[in-house]
């Protein structure tokens, strides 16, 4: 080992000092440039909007909103223009760390979403709580971009996510454009007013269960001085290409305090990160035997059941709901059981968005779609929809899609499938209903629902019922997607009791 002289070494450190170059100035990085540009936008926007202290005065406020909802993914048919839903409104409490999320349609509760001081659970309750996971990811989310001044806090409280895009011009305006990734890693893309400084749109990027990437946006607008602190009383939302929400702020109120009792934790309240994301992977489900070779999935989704039968030759899924990942879980769940057959066909029973959402994960892995002519397009979309953020895989270029009109059949004896098209009903125009005759049961999506309870049919359940009686088919069960198995005479006399209340009025 050399061994160097330490007068010698502190010699040539001293030489090498007379001649080094004095350096230059270290060059901004271009991401720290653009984060810096950002806080410069986002620092303009807090000043138009009343300040910090103006904004912070939210952290103890009560609002509430009124909405016009069109109901996505919801109409007669793939492509027409959702309809429009009865006007609801919005309340939010927020006081620091917890908030009360109330959701009504005319003077009815249909859900309020609690999180408490810590975040550490969440609680949803009211009698529309069907998807409490996705519900508890999406509210507090919903609740930030409702008003332009709590995203623009949220923004300036994630300073490492920030950067600037430089700016924009459209419709004769400019917009500074900053993005950051919130909380939970969606990315939001902010447009703020270079005249005023005011927020105009808030955009996200999702990936959506049919059209994968997918732009949800809010526009703000009526800026008007509260006390203070400038907010927007008109608010779009969009989602895609389409109109999903028109809100009017009806009120803000500054220091009000929810009631205590909505923040003492339920039993049932769900543990965690409220905004955490719900699970994508596959999930093992429970599956019960009906017959030999007939499967039911109950709760495939919350609330969602589906079925399988299997064939020589391959098996037959029914029903195709909410999401890839369920859609997933259904997958792995045949699977186990059924390692050696091969899913072949899978049957949405209607293109509804909550029914069509799983399409894509029979889609790339080859399963032909079964369904009737007017859905064939929709389908092909879905398959060749790009995906880049959630769903695993991208687009797929060929899809096997198969169609009947008026009913079609698989299978023999008590696996017998009898596929038929309901439609036109008032709840879309085409709607696929499976009877089994070896078990007199019958399994349908929407025009049916069961929770225990024999109540008066509505339009739909009335309208599917005349369908029914022109097939004479032989029932004695009816198995609902929503909810519990029916007798043939439980449907019945609902049917019997909605005839009734259809005269009265």
């Amino acid at each position: 080992m050399k061994r160097y002289c330490r007068t010698a070494t502190i010699a040539v450190a001293a030489a090498l000092s007379v001649v080094r170059p004095t350096p230059a100035v270290a060059q901004e990085s271009d991401a720290l440039s653009k984060q810096r540009e950002a806080q410069e936008v986002l620092d303009r926007a807090v000043g138009a909007l009343g300040g910090p202290e103006a904004i912070g005065r939210l952290k103890t406020a009560r609002v509430e909103l009124a909405s016009t909802l069109a109901n996505v993914g919801q109409g007669a048919t793939p492509g027409t223009p959702p309809a429009e839903q009865p006007p609801g409104s919005v309340i939010m409490h927020a006081e620091g760390g917890r908030a009360v999320f109330e959701n009504y349609q005319g003077e009815n509760l249909t859900f309020r979403f609690v999180r408490d001081p810590a975040g550490s659970w969440a609680h949803i309750s009211g009698p529309n709580t069907v998807n409490e996971v996705e519900l508890a990811a999406a509210i507090p989310f919903l609740s930030r971009v409702t008003l332009s001044p709590m995203i623009v806090r949220e923004a300036t409280e994630r300073p490492e996510a920030l950067r600037s895009l430089g700016s924009e011009s459209s419709a004769g305006s400019t917009f500074d454009v900053v993005t950051y990734a919130d909380p939970v890693g969606r990315q939001v893309t902010l447009y703020f007013d270079a005249s005023s400084g005011l927020l105009s749109r808030a955009e996200t990027v999702a990936d959506h269960a049919q059209f994968g990437d997918q732009v949800t946006a809010v526009d703000f607008s009526d800026y008007r001085d509260l006390d203070g602190l400038q907010v927007p009383h008109k608010l779009v939302r969009r989602q895609g290409d389409l109109v999903a929400a028109q809100t009017t702020l009806t009120s803000l109120e500054f220091g009000v305090t929810a009631d205590p009792a909505l923040f003492e934790k339920p039993e049932d309240a769900t543990e965690g990160q409220p905004i955490a994301l719900p699970p994508t992977g596959p999930r093992e489900l429970e599956v019960e035997e009906l017959a030999e070779g007939v499967f039911l999935v109950p709760n495939a989704a919350p609330n969602y059941n589906a079925m399988f039968v299997v064939y020589d030759d391959g098996i037959l899924v029914l029903e195709t709901p909410q999401t890839p990942a369920v859609s997933q879980a259904v997958i792995a769940t045949i699977r186990k059981q059924l390692p050696d057959v091969p899913i072949r066909w899978a049957v949405p029973t209607h293109y509804h968005f909550d029914h069509s959402g799983g399409l894509y994960g029979y889609v790339r892995e080859g399963v032909t779609i079964v369904t009737t002519p007017g859905n064939e397009e929709f389908v092909r979309e879905v398959a060749a929809a790009p995906r880049t953020l959630g769903s695993p895989g991208g687009g797929v270029d060929h899809v096997s899609v198969e169609t009947f009109v008026g009913s079609r059949s698989f299978g023999e004896g008590s696996r017998r499938v009898e596929l038929y098209d309901v439609g036109p009903n008032p709840h879309v125009d085409e709607i696929i209903v499976a009877y089994l005759p070896g078990l007199d049961l019958l399994f349908v999506a929407d025009l049916f629902s069961f929770q225990g309870d024999v109540n008066p049919a509505n339009q739909n359940a009335l309208a599917f019922a005349e369908k029914l009686e022109e097939l004479d088919l032989d029932l004695a069960t009816v198995l609902p997607v929503h909810g519990e198995r029916a007798t043939a005479e439980q449907f019945w006399e609902s049917v019997r009791l909605g005839q009734e209340q259809a005269e009265e009025n």
